[in-house]
């Protein structure tokens, strides 16, 4: 079986801020990945505005627990931007509740397979939960250029690096020299607010569906709440939530966590028998004091733990309580072993 992508990813680059999803703030960029703001007075007034909005409005300040974004299509290569976006790029902002991406891809180049090439139109907005908005307290647009190639250990894919069109005077120059024969599709995905908007919503419907946030709009400083349902996106879909398998060579036992139509399941495979359904859980610990999730699925118990959210491994507990080495679980097997309980 396949094991699903691991991902370490470290870059420079330069950087386009905008402060509160709205006024964009001018910036310098740099090959050592800071961004040098030019602050006018207005610029201030208006941040000001939004500290005291965001103090007055805060939640209970409770500590986030929906889980971060993940992009869950079958798309390794995304898969590796989407997580760039929100492990790199958040790095530049305040902390907020969760980084949501916005990836609107223009082209892809895959001649060599060490340096793919993905030219699109890039965003990243942060959001604070309000009640049920998500208020977007920063965020940027990062057009440009990506550079991903596969593991020397084959277990993913990784970006390399990223090339990002230049803020200011240097704008149009740069963007030419990164997109080339690709700059005036560029100029045409750039200034297509509409289906950018349209993305943005899509993937913020897919995250609540498939973390549970209990948001139904999304809301940037100045203007009106945009409302969205989870049924737009996710809630009508599978969506695969990561998986493990064992391979201690002790059991051949994997567990797979879905979406379905906006319903958490599990599928649990263990020899020729297989459990499906929702489900419930419960913390437990083995013996020696780890701590795992123990898992209750038609009248039967099990367990898993992940060592990281990136579900590339982790150990899974029997029937009999006992646990067991095992990696993430590729996508493809994981619907495979959900076709074979319908």
């Amino acid at each position: 079986m396949k094991k699903k992508i691991a991902l370490i990813v470290t870059a420079a680059l330069g950087l386009s801020l905008v402060t509160a999803c709205g006024s964009k703030t001018e910036t310098t960029t740099e090959a050592t990945t800071e961004a040098t703001t030019v602050a006018e007075e207005t610029t201030e007034e208006v941040t000001e505005e939004v500290a005291e909005a965001t103090a007055d409005n805060a939640s209970s300040g409770d500590a986030w627990e929906y889980g971060e974004y993940t992009y869950t299509g079958d798309d390794n290569v995304l898969y590796a931007i989407n997580y760039y976006m929100c492990d790199e790029l958040a790095k530049n902002y305040d902390k907020a509740d969760v980084s949501i991406p916005v990836v609107n891809v223009i082209d892809r180049d895959e001649s060599d397979p060490q340096d793919i090439k993905v030219y699109g139109d890039f965003s990243l907005y942060n959001y604070n939960l309000e009640g049920d908005t998500l208020v977007c307290q920063s965020g940027g647009n990062y057009p440009g250029c990506f550079h991903v190639k596969e593991t020397d250990a084959g277990a993913g894919f990784v970006v390399t690096s990223f090339d990002v069109v230049e803020d200011g005077a240097n704008y149009d120059e740069s963007a030419k020299k990164i997109f080339g024969d690709l700059y005036e599709d560029f100029t045409k995905v750039s200034s297509d607010d509409e289906t950018r908007e349209q993305i943005r919503k899509d993937t913020i419907a897919e995250y609540c569906s498939s973390h549970n946030v209990p948001a139904t709009k999304y809301q940037d400083y100045g203007w009106d709440p945009v409302e969205f349902s989870a049924g737009d996106s996710a809630d009508n879909e599978v969506v695969y939530m990561g998986g493990l398998y064992a391979t201690d060579g002790e059991s051949d036992m994997n567990l797979a966590l879905f979406r379905s139509s906006g319903t958490p399941v599990v599928v649990i495979q263990e020899g020729k028998n297989y459990y499906y359904g929702e489900f419930t859980t419960e913390d437990a610990k083995l013996e020696d004091g780890t701590e795992y999730v123990k898992i209750y699925v038609e009248d039967k118990v099990f367990g898993y733990h992940f060592d990281d959210e990136t579900a590339m491994s982790g150990f899974l507990v029997d029937e009999n309580g006992k646990s067991h080495k095992a990696v993430g679980l590729d996508e493809s097997v994981a619907l495979e072993m959900k076709q074979a309980t319908e």
